[in-house]
């Protein structure tokens, strides 16, 4: 049992290091420059998600009931509208 643990675990680790890694062509804009290598391919992916909704949304909270804020840390749309033209930072990224 121990084994199967620390082989997952293994497995786990390797696809998390490579998510971090591994960069496709959607993230080699300039917009995620600070993100690419430092957040997880999984996270990267809800941003970019999220960016999409900007055209519905922008700035208004009440459209965008900031969920992905609340669930998993990470900047909603009505936040990623002041990032148009600019690149997302770290620090909008909750640390865990």
């Amino acid at each position: 049992m121990n084994n199967l643990l620390i082989l997952q675990h293994n497995e786990i680790k390797t696809s998390f290091e490579m998510s971090l890694h591994v960069v496709t062509h959607t993230f080699n804009s300039s917009l995620y420059k600070r993100l690419v290598g430092v957040v997880s391919k999984y996270a990267l992916m809800h941003i970019v998600k999220e960016f999409n909704k900007i055209k519905l949304i922008g700035f208004d909270k009440k459209k965008c009931d900031c969920v992905l804020r609340h669930t998993h840390g990470l900047p909603c749309a009505c936040e990623l509208a002041r990032y148009v033209v600019s690149v997302i930072l770290l620090n909008e990224v909750y640390v865990m």
